[in-house]
C-alpha cells in the first residue's frame, strides 16, 4: 500500500489549520511575553506598515515570533503525519490500547 499522507495529500491542512495553530501559539508567547517585561527594551510598538515586521519593535518581534512558531509547528505536523501515513501503509500501528 502507498502512504496517502504525503504532502501533496496534507498540504491545505498543513498551511492552514497547523501553520495557523501555531501562529496561535506564538501569540499566546507574545501576550506572556507582554505581560512578563511589558514593552521592555523595545523603543516604538511598531504596529503601522512595514513597521509592524521588523523584529526591533514589540509588534514586529511578536509577528516574527508568530511566522516561526507557525512554521516550526506546520514542520511538526507534517513530519508526523507522513510518519503515520508510512506506518498506516505498512499495515502497523503506531500504538495500541
Amino acid at each position: 500500500m502507498k502512504n496517502k499522507l504525503s504532502l501533496g495529500n496534507t498540504f491545505w491542512v498543513l498551511l492552514i489549520a497547523a501553520f495557523t495553530t501555531g501562529m496561535g501559539n506564538g501569540s499566546v508567547f507574545g501576550a506572556a511575553m507582554m505581560c512578563a517585561v511589558g514593552r521592555g527594551p523595545f523603543e516604538s510598538w511598531g504596529g503601522w506598515g512595514m513597521e509592524a515586521y521588523n523584529p526591533s519593535t514589540f509588534t514586529g518581534f511578536i509577528d516574527w515570533v508568530m511566522l516561526v512558531f507557525g512554521l516550526a509547528f506546520a514542520i511538526i505536523t507534517g513530519l508526523a503525519l507522513q510518519k503515520h501515513g508510512a506506518l498506516e501503509a505498512r499495515g502497523q500501528s503506531s500504538g495500541t490500547w
